[in-house]
């Protein structure tokens, strides 16, 4: 970029002294707190941190269901600056998580900057600034916009006929009732995916009876979780550069795994393949059982799971795998598509998570007036992963194309909020306006699809990576580790910085009666 057309961090560093640009940080997950961390140690102290709930945590704040817990070993699964030498377990169960989350809160003086039961129902752009509208009538104003609200936090629950005429209690993993109480009852979980696995081994020797409602089987690897006994702790927390040098292996572990991920045959596939089928035939005994549990498509094709004793569980007498999928639920129980009746006490819906729904319930409107729906309407997609053109100074954490199939995707949160700040840094505060040329974001994800039909992904499994249209929205195609090359240094010549426009009526407290001007008390 030109030197004459450069905002240089001098200049924003003399306005940060007088508070720096308003920013608005949504959701108070690991994205959110990640973001807010960095920002103070950069400087920018003026930010808020908007959440819906009552505490921080995200996902394993809402997420209580019975084994809940991370598919990726807790010591990766964790901020690479605040490592925890205390992880009881290799996968730590989710409850432990959000305790880490907590303790990182409380470190890093968060909870100071968080506004919680913030409910976000609208975000505008005048040309000016950013106006955020609150489920409670509140209105705050912000210079920039960080949207930490991750991909997948709004569960799905299906359409089912007749779901209305069940006369039972019907609820969403996510939205465990404490005080339904399973113990000997006939109980039919819904999904047979990551949830579920966790779920059914948890709850089978409570309930009278369980059916499966699997709708398409999964490639299943062992587990292999252990806890970390005592002196292993010790011996983390007396020599960080033990746990540094522990987290590097398993994320090289993790990232061996990419390969298994290309379409075409490769080594890593076939042994892959091989190690999945045999843990299932060991664990797995009835030929006619095993069938029904094994995928017809690629390893990889859709998220691949991980589970010590799922395959135990459905093998239970009181267990029964249904395969034949579901026509409708009825006053006793669900019916299935050949027209048998199987009767229910509760039904539990394992049916995961609605895909990117930050739109699912507000709308994000740019200067232009033209809307993020609308701009998605033939697919998702973001330049880096982290904007879109036409929204300035509105910033995604694990954005469109950032999820993964084989690592943590803390690594991705972190090396986008440094971006990020890279970015701020490079324009001058007040009134600068940063978005993606348009055509660099036309290469950009040109680029990401055509390498996306390379992967895997690309054959015709029914996975939730894709859309309606066949668009991989989701997932980043290449591996960790080029994520991180990318997204080291901005290449500013991929954005416009521009001032922003006098705003025909800047929001002002008395203009707005339930307004707080953005960083004032």
């Amino acid at each position: 970029m030109p030197d004459d057309q450069r905002f240089d961090a001098p200049q924003f560093d003399q306005r940060d002294a007088g508070g720096g640009p308003r920013i608005a940080i949504l959701g108070a997950g690991f994205a959110g707190m990640g973001m807010a961390i960095r920002l103070r140690e950069e400087g920018f102290s003026n930010f808020t941190i908007y959440e819906k709930a009552d505490e921080v945590g995200g996902t394993w704040r809402e997420n209580r269901y019975p084994g809940v817990a991370c598919d990726v070993p807790s010591h990766l699964y964790s901020f690479s600056f605040e490592p925890n030498p205390q992880w009881t377990r290799r996968y730590s169960p989710g409850g432990e998580i959000w305790d880490y989350m907590r303790r990182c809160a409380e470190k890093y003086d968060l909870y100071r900057s968080i506004e919680f039961g913030k409910t976000v129902t609208g975000i505008k752009h005048d040309g000016s600034q950013w106006r955020i509208d609150f489920a409670d009538g509140a209105v705050v104003a912000a210079d920039i916009v960080v949207s930490g609200l991750g991909g997948l936090h709004e569960p799905n629950i299906p359409d089912f006929a007749g779901a209305d005429a069940f006369a039972g209690p019907v609820f969403h993993t996510a939205n465990w009732r404490d005080d339904v109480d399973l113990a000997g009852k006939r109980v039919a979980i819904i999904g047979s995916a990551a949830s579920a696995l966790q779920v059914v081994p948890e709850i089978v020797g409570e309930v009278a009876h369980l059916d499966i409602y699997q709708r398409t089987a999964n490639w299943i690897a062992p587990r292999d979780d252990y806890g970390y006994p005592g002196w292993v702790r010790r011996i983390f927390a007396a020599a960080p550069w033990l746990a540094r040098a522990y987290r590097g292996l398993i994320f090289a572990m993790m990232e061996g795994r990419f390969p298994a991920f290309l379409k075409d045959d490769n080594r890593v596939k076939r042994v892959a393949r091989r190690q999945f089928e045999h843990y299932m035939k060991r664990a797995v005994k009835d030929p006619e059982l095993r069938a029904r549990l094994t995928p017809d498509y690629p390893v990889g094709c859709k998220r691949v799971l991980i589970s010590d004793d799922y395959y135990d569980a459905v093998q239970r007498p009181e267990v029964e795998l249904v395969t034949s999928g579901i026509a409708s639920f009825t006053e006793r129980g669900l019916r299935d598509k050949v027209g048998i009746e199987r009767a229910a006490d509760i039904v539990i819906l394992a049916t995961g998570f609605k895909p990117f729904d930050i739109l699912e319930r507000l709308d994000v409107v740019g200067p232009s007036g033209k809307s993020l729906r609308q701009a998605w309407a033939g697919g998702a997609a973001a330049h880096r992963t982290i904007m879109a053109p036409g929204f300035p100074n509105f910033f995604m954490l694990l954005g469109p194309n950032s999820a993964l199939g084989h690592n943590s995707v803390i690594l991705m949160i972190e090396a986008q909020v440094n971006y990020i700040i890279k970015l701020l840094k490079n324009a001058s505060w007040p009134g600068a306006l940063i978005e993606p040329r348009p055509k660099a974001a036309a290469a950009f994800d040109a680029a990401l699809q055509a390498s996306l039909q390379e992967r895997v992904w690309a054959a015709d499994c029914g996975a939730w990576y894709i859309d309606e249209n066949g668009r991989n929205y989701t997932l980043y195609p290449h591996a960790v580790r080029q994520f991180l090359r990318e997204m080291k240094t901005p290449d500013m010549g991929e954005f416009t910085l521009a001032a922003a426009r006098a705003p025909v009526a800047r929001l002002e407290v008395a203009a707005v009666p339930a307004f707080r001007v953005f960083g004032e008390s």
